[in-house]
Formats: structure tokens, C-alpha cells, sequence
């Protein structure tokens, strides 16, 4: 197993920034590539504010980013064609030991795979926001990535201190995504139909779903429901769930009108002055508190 010391992370937004910033806490040597110098002076500000910038660098010109890299972390929009135009030309540029990672929540690993010479060296590793606080890292095997790989990257995350789950197929969202959107569909409807407000909506989860599967588990605790009782409230409830395949319009004309959430100060909330900052500090907190992580851990 190729020994990893140097790390070229490539895409510099916030999850771009934060996993370089966990890999130089990490030992790693880091560098961070972004075509955009605004984006790299934003994601150094980040950087600098977990307390690392000393041990990455940052560079607009991907070559000089890819140099004797051990691991690529590639974390660039969530578009197919983009990615694999990417990945094509990391793999041009790095030696055959090096692995080669993608941080998507979303795209087919197997058909970003399928743009490389050799399918077998690409691996997702997906981070969740924010990466220098989620304890988990999603491990997502292609139809052909090798055990070898997967095995590595397991290693790697050991040494990051993040636990793993392994995804040993590649279906859209993979798990955890899948999970998160099975509930989101749930809670649209709730709010179009008028059967909640958006914000009772939020504190259902937040004060009653989130602590009890923060504990256990959705599977655990239906072992604790009782599974005879679960197969009388399936048969009630699965049937009358919501099943659209779309948003519903009212928030699709949110976001034509470019209501986006904390990036344009308004969404399902308004977002003034540093109440976002509040937030994410706020979500942070009960992070590290439901995880066991403390400022050690990190």
C-alpha cells in the first residue's frame, strides 16, 4: 500500500477548503488548486481560521498543484462532463500509485470511472459539510474499482479520525443522501399541503427525530418500536407518503427568484447580517456534542 504524504486537493470552495484543512491537521503535506484566485483567497481565509494555513499551499495552475501527489481529492460542481474532463487530465499528470478520490454526493462514480484509462484507481470519498466536523466519510465503489483502493482509502480515513460506511453500490445519493432526500420530499409535501409551517416542520426533527436516531438509528430503533407494530404503521403510513419525482413549484419560483438560502441572504429564512455565521456555529456545536468531538478531536 503506497505510503501518502502529499495531498493535491483540486476545487477550492468550502468543502475543497475544509478537507485540505483536515488533511494538513492530518500530518499531510497540501496543496489546494482553484482556476480562480478569489476563490483560493476565500478558501485560505478558511483555512486560516481552523488554524493550519502554515502547511498548505495554494496555487491557481493545476500542474504545479498535482506535482508528486500521493492522493487527489477532487471536488469541483457537481456536473458529469466536468468532472470527467478533469479527472481525465489529473490522471494524465500523476504517477500510477497515486489515488485518486471524488468528493460528489450525487454523480455516477461509475461513469466518472469511465473516462480514465485505468477505471479501477478512482474511489468516491464523500465528506459532508462541514468536513472538519462530520465524523463520517461515505466510501463509494465504482463497478470496477479495486478492493485494494477501497482498502486504502479506509486506512487514510482511519488516520483522519473519521469513521466510514462502504456503499458497494453505485445508485444515485448513494446512502446517506438517499436517506436525507427520502425525508426532504416528506417535509415539501408537509409544507404544501399546508399541513405544517416550515418551521414546525424543523423543530419536529430537530427535537424529536434528530436526538432519537442521533442515539440509535432508524433501523435500531424500529427494533425497538417492535417490528409487528412497524408493519401495522407501514401499512397505514407507506401508502400515503408523498412520491413526487419534482420540487414543488412554489419552490421552484423561489429559486427562479434567486432566493437561494445563506448565499443570497434569503431562502426558506432570511439570512441578515451574521445570523448565518450564528447558525453554522450553532449546528457545529450540537455536532460536536451528539458526535462525542471536542476541540481535541479535530
Amino acid at each position: 500500500m503506497t505510503v501518502i504524504s502529499n495531498v493535491a486537493v483540486i476545487g477550492a470552495g468550502t468543502m475543497g477548503a475544509r478537507i485540505a484543512a483536515v488533511m494538513a491537521r492530518a500530518g499531510f503535506n497540501v496543496r489546494l488548486w482553484s482556476r480562480s484566485a478569489q476563490t483560493l483567497h476565500q478558501a485560505q481565509a478558511i483555512v486560516e481560521s481552523l488554524g493550519v494555513s502554515a502547511s498548505v499551499l495554494y496555487s491557481n495552475v493545476l500542474e504545479e498543484c498535482l506535482a508528486g501527489a500521493d492522493m487527489v481529492s477532487e471536488n469541483v460542481a457537481e456536473e458529469m462532463a466536468l468532472k470527467q474532463s478533469l479527472l481525465q487530465s489529473i490522471e494524465h499528470q500523476v504517477a500510477p500509485h497515486c489515488l485518486l478520490t471524488t468528493n460528489t454526493s450525487s454523480v455516477s462514480i461509475t461513469g466518472l470511472a469511465s473516462a480514465l484509462k485505468d477505471p479501477t484507481r478512482l474511489i468516491g470519498m464523500h465528506w459532508f459539510n462541514p468536513a472538519d466536523t462530520m465524523p463520517m466519510i461515505e466510501i463509494v465503489r465504482s463497478e470496477q474499482t479495486a478492493e485494494a483502493i477501497c482498502q486504502q482509502v479506509r486506512a487514510l480515513c482511519e488516520r483522519l479520525g473519521k469513521e466510514t460506511i462502504t456503499v458497494n453500490q453505485d445508485i444515485p445519493g448513494f446512502i446517506i443522501n438517499r436517506l436525507q432526500y427520502a425525508m426532504l420530499r416528506e417535509a415539501l409535501y408537509l409544507v404544501s399541503a399546508g399541513i405544517g409551517s416550515v418551521e414546525d416542520v424543523d423543530r419536529a426533527v430537530q427535537r424529536t427525530l434528530a436526538p432519537r436516531w442521533a442515539a440509535m438509528g432508524p433501523m435500531k430503533l424500529m427494533d425497538f418500536a417492535g417490528l409487528d407494530t412497524v408493519e401495522k404503521v407501514a401499512g397505514i403510513l407507506l401508502p400515503a407518503l408523498d412520491n413526487s419525482s419534482v420540487l414543488p413549484p412554489w419552490l421552484k419560483e423561489t429559486i427562479a427568484e434567486r432566493k437561494l438560502g445563506v448565499k443570497s441572504g434569503e431562502g426558506f429564512y432570511p439570512w441578515p447580517g451574521d445570523s448565518a455565521l450564528q447558525a453554522m456555529q450553532h449546528r457545529d456545536a450540537i455536532v460536536k456534542s451528539l458526535t462525542g468531538r471536542g476541540e481535541d478531536d479535530e
